[in-house]
Formats: structure tokens, C-alpha cells, sequence
């Protein structure tokens, strides 16, 4: 089974007031925060042109631009350009905003891949949480119809695929795991919330 880590860092952050990915958090860029915590396979970032240059400054190779038919189309737009541009059965999707996810966590989920199901998405805190989960191959024809009838929701892909759900108690998640920063506030001083 060949796995590609996907991390999404091309969302505006406007409740934030800049880039996400690229803030500091305990001495290092939030992204670099996720990036240590995915499984271990080569890691690609789907990001816009104003953060290339931090990107290339921080020494990351493997960073494109959303397809340019499908930017500005959310996380949908980056998980599309990740399968259309790198082969491989598997794709760990993340948002670049959730510095607390473990590697213990991406394994499990990784153990419940298998070919009879689409996705692989943990239901935590009482929802899924479809940005921190694996999706086959399979689901990019799915994924482009989304984007074409601007079914950009993930819950619209979701409903397409033969979803494997994995509940909280599976995962043995940490209380903070799936918390994501969408303004300063939410990052605590400490890294524990």
C-alpha cells in the first residue's frame, strides 16, 4: 500500500490575519508541527503563490499550486491537485492548523485501509473530521464531480464514498488532537488546551 502525506496550507487564514502554516508556534512553523506527526511517506504541500517563497526558504520540495481550473475551491481543490499530480494508493489529508494530531493516530487510521472502503475518517468530539483522514485513489473521479457541481463541502464527497468511520475510542485521541487554530487565541501558551 503506497501512502502520500497531503498537507493543506492554502486556505486565506483571514480570521487568523496571516498564513497559518507559516506561524510560529513553540519555535517552529505550525505546518512543521503536523509535518512530524504524518505517517512516514513523502509529504506534499498544497499551498498559494504568496507562500511558495517561505515554503522553498524553509528547504520543502514538494509544494504546489491548487489546479488552476479548481483554486479557490477549498480543501476539495487541494486534495484533487495532490491525486492528479502524485501517484498512490493512499492520501493522508491535513490542514496545516492542527499542530496537536499524533502519529499514533495516523497509524491506527492507516490500519483500517483496505480495498473495500473509500475513506478512512475518525469521528471525534462528536463529528467526523474529515481533514485529518486517508483517502484512496478511488475517490478523485468523486472528488472532481464535487468541484464541478460546486459541491465543495467535504460532507458532499463523503456522502459519494463508502466511508469507513472510526470512533473516538478506537483512536485513544488526546482531549487537544483534533483541536484547529482558527485565530490566535486558540493556540495556548503551554500547547495544552
Amino acid at each position: 500500500m503506497s501512502v502520500v502525506n497531503v498537507i493543506l496550507a492554502g486556505g486565506a487564514s483571514r480570521r487568523f490575519g496571516e498564513p497559518k502554516a507559516s506561524h510560529v508556534y513553540q519555535g517552529k512553523p505550525l505546518y512543521e508541527h503536523v509535518k512530524k506527526q504524518l505517517l512516514d511517506a513523502q509529504t506534499i504541500i498544497i499551498s498559494h503563490p504568496a507562500l511558495l517563497p517561505f515554503f522553498k526558504a524553509r528547504g520543502e520540495q514538494a509544494v504546489w499550486l491548487d489546479d488552476e481550473q479548481m483554486r479557490g475551491c477549498g480543501p476539495l481543490a487541494g486534495m484533487y491537485t495532490a491525486m492528479q499530480k502524485q501517484d498512490a494508493d493512499w492520501y493522508l489529508v491535513t490542514a496545516c492548523d492542527m499542530p496537536f494530531i499524533r502519529k499514533e493516530t495516523a497509524e491506527v487510521l492507516s490500519s483500517y485501509c483496505n480495498e473495500h472502503v473509500d475513506a478512512v475518517v475518525p469521528f471525534v468530539q462528536g463529528r467526523l473530521q474529515p481533514l485529518f483522514a486517508l483517502y484512496h485513489r478511488r475517490c478523485l473521479p468523486f472528488i472532481h464531480a464535487c468541484l464541478k457541481e460546486n459541491q465543495l463541502a467535504i460532507k458532499d464527497l463523503l456522502q459519494k464514498l463508502k466511508v469507513r468511520v472510526v470512533p473516538e475510542d478506537e483512536l485513544n485521541v488526546t482531549s487537544n488532537e483534533f483541536h484547529n487554530i482558527n485565530k490566535r487565541s486558540d493556540l495556548p501558551e503551554n500547547g495544552m488546551i
